[in-house]
Parts: structure tokens; sequence; C-alpha cells
């Protein structure tokens, strides 16, 4: 029934009042002014559209759906009442309907900033990023100026390895919003990828001053300044690790050891992170042997027999085996802060594993050098698909002549007629080192294996990527953890070819001289 002159008044003076009180924040009010507009003519549509948006904001969205809809049947091409239904729809986990809801807003204004953001953030979701990135630079060429849209098209950026563009959308994004950590760490993370590490550092603890109880802030400052060599300071912002999502510490019924002496008692080094890290910090346990303590060290399985070589280590055994005598624990790969290493005293012995007893004798067949090699990590690995390559990559090396190669992978068949398969033998980390034992080089991504010749003292040369992990600092051919390692570093790019072909320019030396020798 159309409104009467004085009905349109009444209603016209009930949404002021409204919008008033919400704009001084008293939502409640708010909230029955529009519902008694709402009483008087169901249809209106600026009292359906603001008590949905109301009922959005912690209120109930399948209530806010239905005033959307109600209100799109009037107003059938208003884009925003659209991406109203969309947002209602994401709220209430209806991933499908709220896609469709976000294509409607978008037919009937295809340039609609929220829906066109929602859908970049979509594409972004799904890793989607050239789809994403075309979205992000729609919304700017419309005039957006937003923190959040600048901050996201730097991510996609930096995901697709556009560092220049990402470090330009981050820097622009803090200009916007200098209140908040999350440009700074990600410029932090830019710059410590390029090997500006004084200046991540300064992007970091910025961001630490913004937010002291961010531990994403904290956990990025360590990296920066690990790999930097401040082990002192590094490690300790290194203990942050344990407030992230998902990396809570497991907390035992026994106290957390902070260095003082042990006089006999047990103490138990407890896992965390990957096999390479249990390999690289159990270094550490001689240390704590040498205050006096009885070292038992949990570790992953297939890695007992390994460990328990280690110097200082009285017993290795698998994760979550009852150890009734211990008085106390750590963390395993808190033992240089609270030991408070530095750069200068990194334990860096030539080697401290051994190849244990019972592991498998195998043969040395080949001719010429004998080369071990593993070209991918654990594929859950965060950073996996920057440290792993494939075989084409390493396509320069497999011409080097007088060279037999031995593959130390596991868990990827090495089909290649150039590689002798190995995996079948190595059913454990020892059996590993006995067949690494076997050889007279190691060639290697940032995998385990890297960590397991050094340990033995084997030669080993190591693919390093552009982002690099910070126990491999900056800008070093060598480290200080293992003498025997050397360091072949992927520049600026991501690009593969000239370490690769700098390692075949050094593996053709080695095998000259091996076979002139």
């Amino acid at each position: 029934m159309p409104e009467s002159g004085k009905e349109r008044e009444i209603i016209g003076g009930l949404l002021e009042d409204a919008a008033a009180a919400f704009e001084r924040g008293a939502v409640a009010k708010a909230k029955t002014l529009y519902s008694g507009i709402l009483r008087l003519q169901p249809n209106e549509t600026t009292a359906l559209r603001r008590l949905a948006e109301i009922e959005l904001n912690g209120g109930d969205p399948r209530y806010a759906l239905d005033l959307f809809q109600q209100a799109s049947a009037v107003a059938t091409l208003d884009a925003s009442l659209c991406h109203g239904i969309a947002t209602a729809l994401r709220l209430m986990g209806d991933t499908n309907g709220f896609r469709l809801a976000l294509n409607a807003a978008l037919r009937i204004n295809v340039n609609y900033p929220p829906a066109v953001y929602d859908i970049a953030v979509l594409h972004q979701q799904s890793k989607d990023y050239a789809a994403a990135q075309r979205a992000y630079q729609r919304l700017v060429a419309g005039g957006a100026k937003d923190a959040d849209t600048f901050f996201n098209a730097g991510v996609v950026a930096f995901k697709r390895g556009d560092l220049v563009a990402a470090e330009r959308w981050f820097h622009a994004s803090a200009i916007v919003d200098s209140k908040v950590p999350r440009a700074f760490i990600n410029l932090g993370m830019v710059y410590r990828t390029w090997g500006y590490i004084k200046e991540a550092c300064v992007c970091l603890e910025r961001a630490v001053a913004l937010a002291p109880d961010s531990a994403d802030a904290h956990w990025n400052l360590a990296n920066a300044l690990l790999v930097s060599g401040d082990f002192e300071k590094g490690f300790a912002e290194y203990e942050w690790r344990f407030r992230r999502s998902g990396r809570d510490e497991r907390k035992l019924e026994i106290p957390r050891w902070k260095g003082e002496p042990l006089d006999g008692r047990t103490i138990l080094l407890t896992l965390e992170q990957g096999m390479g890290d249990a390999i690289h910090f159990v270094r550490f346990a001689a240390q704590v042997a040498e205050r006096g303590g009885r070292v038992v060290l949990e570790c992953h399985p297939g890695l007992e027999r390994l460990l328990a070589t280690a110097p200082g280590v009285a017993a290795a055994v698998s994760a979550g085996t009852p150890v009734s005598d211990a008085t106390c624990y750590l963390p395993l790969m808190s033992l240089p802060h609270v030991l408070g290493t530095r750069l200068e005293t990194a334990p860096a012995a030539a080697s401290y594993l051994k190849v244990p007893d019972g592991a498998p004798h195998l043969s040395r067949e080949g001719e010429g050098l004998r080369v071990g090699l593993v070209w991918r990590g654990n594929p859950k690995h965060e950073a996996d698909d920057k440290r792993s390559v494939s075989l084409d990559i390493l396509a320069p090396l497999f011409a080097v002549p007088n060279v037999s190669w031995f593959s130390l992978q596991v868990g990827a068949e090495a089909t290649d007629a150039r590689l002798t398969d190995l995996a079948p033998q190595l059913r454990d980390f020892a059996a590993t080192a006995a067949a690494v034992s076997t050889l007279d080089l190691v060639i290697t991504v940032d995998t385990a294996v890297a960590h397991l010749a050094g340990a033995l003292g084997k030669p080993v040369w190591t693919l390093i990527a552009e982002a690099n992990d910070w126990r491999w600092l900056h800008n070093r051919a060598d480290t200080p953890w293992y003498p025997s390692m050397r360091l072949f570093r992927q520049q600026r790019g991501r690009n593969w070819q000239p370490p690769v072909l700098k390692m075949a320019a050094e593996l053709a030396k080695l095998s000259a001289s091996s076979a002139t020798g």
C-alpha cells in the first residue's frame, strides 16, 4: 500500500533518529528504531539495510541474510545489497553461496570495491595469485587507498616472487596505517630475503614496539637477528616461537631447566621441529652433560640410534617414551639460549655423530667420484617450495665426467638412469649415515641429509635458497656449524642456475683431481 505523506514524514524522522543513535554508539536504540520503521513499512530498504548491517556486526547473520534478501527484492540493481547477502553467507560458512552472491554483485557493478576485494581474497586463499593480483590492481586503479588492499597486494606479490612490488605495497600499507605491525613485519621479511639485514631488523624492531605481545613480530625479529649472527639477542627472541599459533610448547610436570648445575640428575631434552633441527642441535647435549646432567634425548622415530652417538647423550628415545627419572626438561632448540651461545662460541666440531654399531654395510660400488644426491625436502615444510629443486635443474652436474651418482632421496622414486637409488636400504638415519660414510661427497638442498653429512664430517655441498634459513647466516660460503660444508647460494630472483653452474664447475675440478690422484 502506498505511503501517505504523513507516514513518509514519520518514517523519515525515525530514520534520522536511528542513524543518529547508531552514530553515537547506541546500537540497541538504533535496532529498536529500525525495527519500528519496518513494522510501519516492511519494505523500507534503508531500514532493512541498516538493521542487516547491525546484525552482521555481532548479531545474527541468518537474520541479516533475510533482511538483505528482502531489501534486494525491492532494489534489484543494488550491488551493495548483493554484497551484504554475500557477507552474511560467508559468516554462516556457506562458501559456495558467498561466491555466487559476490558474482551477482559484480554483474550489477563490475567494479564494486567491496565485492572486488572479497573476490581478490578468495583468489588469494586458493593460491591463485595471478587472479588475486589482477583484482587488487583493479581496486587500486579504481581509487582504493586502504591499508588492507595495499597489504594483501603485497602478500600476493611476495608469494609470486616479485619482491620489488611487495616492498612497494607493504610500504604503502605502512604509510596509511603506521600503528599496526603487519606491514613492518612483512617489510622485514622482504629486506631479510634481499640480505638487507640491518633494514630488516629496524622494521621488525618497529613491529615489536608497536605490538610487544605479537609472537609473529618477535619470531621474525629472532630470525633476522640470528641470520645476522647476533645469537645472544636472536636466541632470546627465538623463545617466542612457542607463542605462535599452533606451536605451543609441550609442558611437562617437571621444571623447565634454566641452566643451573644438574648434579647427576636426569634431564629430558624434548623433541621439536624437524629431523634436521634435531641433528643440528644435539651438539649442545655435551655442554649439558658438562653441567653434571644425565642427558636423555627425545627424537623422531628413526633417529634414535644415530643421535645416541652424540657426545653427552646418555640415551635417545622416540617421542612420547616415558622417562620416569627425569627431574627437569628443556626443548632441544632452547639450549643455545639457556647456555648463552654466541656466534664465536657456537660448538663446531669437525664431526660429532658416528655411524651406529649394527648399521647395514653398503658396498663402495661405482667408478670415479662417488657423490650422493638429495634434491627434495619434506613437502610439508612451510618453505619447501623455495628449497627443493627438480632433477632437471641439476642437469649441469650430471654432465661432469668421472662421477657416479647415488640417490639418498627417501620418499621419492629415483627413476633417473643416471642415479643408483639407495632409498630401499635407507630404513632409518643409521642406515643413511652408513650410506653417507661410503661416499666422497654429498650434494643436497637444505634438508636433514645436509645436517647429517655435516655432523658426520663428510664433505657436503648445500644449495641455499635466496630466503635462507637463519642458521646459514648471510652471504657466506661456509658455515660455523659444519666445517666440512660449503654453501652455494641462490641470488635474487630465485634463480637456481648460477649456484648450480658454479657447483658443476667445482665438481669438475674435484673430479679431475680425483682422477689424476
